[in-house]
């Protein structure tokens, strides 16, 4: 039973890790959401990829046995708790990040058919990824 509390409170963790990962630049505390055609996970997407990759990790450093005869001591502390903060900020981080590509991508492709905008090009260069998608849209063709 003392697993299963440890399991809870890793996975707990890393969604705390996660969700201070959405403040992190322009993603807001949204629910999920398609726009512009590309998945915005939202903070309910980071929460849940922190949550995973805390749990994944520390499951894999720990390696117990859940099933079967063979129980070694099985032990918890405070770097489990920091391990399963730090991972689920960076597997949100990671989430966020390949977002973040798609939504500049999609920037880059409708820029280069477009005529050239010095307004648009600094907020492209100097704005969020949602600010660059939306001053590419608005250059004239």
């Amino acid at each position: 039973m003392e697993v299963m509390w440890a399991i809870v409170i890793v996975i707990v963790c890393g969604a705390a890790g996660g969700f201070v990962n959405v403040f992190i630049g322009d993603s807001g505390l949204h629910l999920p959401r398609v726009e512009n055609g590309i998945l915005q996970p939202g903070f309910l997407g980071t929460l849940l990829v922190g949550a995973l990759a805390a749990v994944g990790s520390w499951g894999a450093a720990k390696a117990i046995t859940i099933f079967g005869t063979a129980t070694p001591a099985f032990t918890f502390s405070t770097g489990d708790v920091a391990n399963a903060l730090m991972l689920g900020f960076g597997g949100a981080k990671w989430f966020k990040s390949e977002t973040e590509k798609t939504v500049l991508q999609r920037t880059a492709s409708i820029a280069a058919g477009k005529h050239i905008d010095q307004n648009a090009a600094v907020i492209i260069a100097s704005g969020t990824p949602s600010q660059a998608l939306k001053a590419a849209e608005q250059m004239r063709s």
